[in-house]
């Protein structure tokens, strides 16, 4: 390890990485000497972040794949561990966000927003975790978001899983850090990505938003922490204008989609979103 790549040698797998947070995530770590690899369902957008993660000068692998399919996690990790060696540093940023109220909310789409939002990461970490308890050092990096510790109407079952996956990086940190492998849940408020919602229809600039780099570089600052120092395992990273803050923006953000009153709601189908 060296100041200016305090992470050669090491490995990281980051799920999601197909474009912003896991994309900008990505590419941190790989400026910062790590092999990287990255997964995600979208091929010609993986490729374009693997061209960029080489200039780096690092080795890099780029996995196609559907993360909530059967077995999936598992073979992600498989293969990743042949190509690059262990992982010690795994970033689970795939998600998708549904929202909506819980009447209208229907089983298939609950099943699918906790499929990929809480049981993949779950199982990604269990196939990462044997080998990290045993090298003495890794690290669990779940992105999470800002509306997991907010109660706002219609943002089932998002919002749900997402508390949830707070609650699994705080177990995971509880029976890991002892023998060096940490786990941290980032909540980012109000980040400026290609699906985020259009400020500007909401009054808000977009130089008051986070940027994808913002959340990417508070992950680099958590991983490169001395190991006596003990953080997290919630990082809350929020903007700092006040009209860009998450839950007034959000009730109105899902109040632009459909007209509708206290009878009513919307099931925003925003897949991937948080590649």
């Amino acid at each position: 390890m060296t100041e200016d790549r305090p992470l050669k040698g090491k490995v990281a797998l980051v799920a999601g990485a197909s474009s912003g947070i896991g994309a900008s995530t990505a590419e941190a770590l790989a400026a910062a000497g790590a092999s990287v690899a990255i997964a995600a369902r979208r091929k010609q957008e993986l490729s374009t972040v693997e061209r960029s993660l080489r200039t780096h000068g690092v080795p890099t692998a780029a996995l196609t794949v559907d993360l909530a399919g059967e077995g999936a996690p598992e073979e992600t990790v498989a293969a990743v561990e042949r190509e690059l060696g262990p992982v010690d540093i795994l970033v689970n940023n795939a998600a998708l966000a549904r929202t909506g109220p819980i009447h209208e909310t229907q089983p298939r789409h609950w099943d699918q927003a906790f499929r990929l939002n809480l049981d993949v990461p779950f199982l990604l970490t269990r196939a990462v975790l044997p080998g990290m308890r045993e090298r003495g050092y890794g690290w669990i990096v779940n992105i999470s978001s800002e509306g997991s510790v907010l109660q706002s109407d219609w943002t089932a079952p998002y919002s749900i899983t997402k508390r949830a996956l707070n609650a699994l990086t705080a177990q995971v940190d509880l029976e890991n850090r002892h023998l060096g492998v940490r786990a941290l849940a980032i909540l980012p408020g109000w980040v400026l990505t290609d699906l985020a919602q259009d400020p500007e229809t909401l009054g808000v600039g977009a130089e008051d938003l986070l940027a994808p780099s913002d959340i990417a570089e508070v992950v680099l600052w958590a991983l490169t922490r001395p190991p006596v120092v003990s953080i997290g395992p919630l990082i809350p990273v929020r903007p700092v204008s006040r009209s860009a803050q998450t839950l007034a923006n959000w009730e109105q953000y899902l109040r632009t989609l459909r007209n509708y009153d206290t009878y009513g709601g919307h099931m925003a189908d925003l897949y991937g979103s948080s590649e």
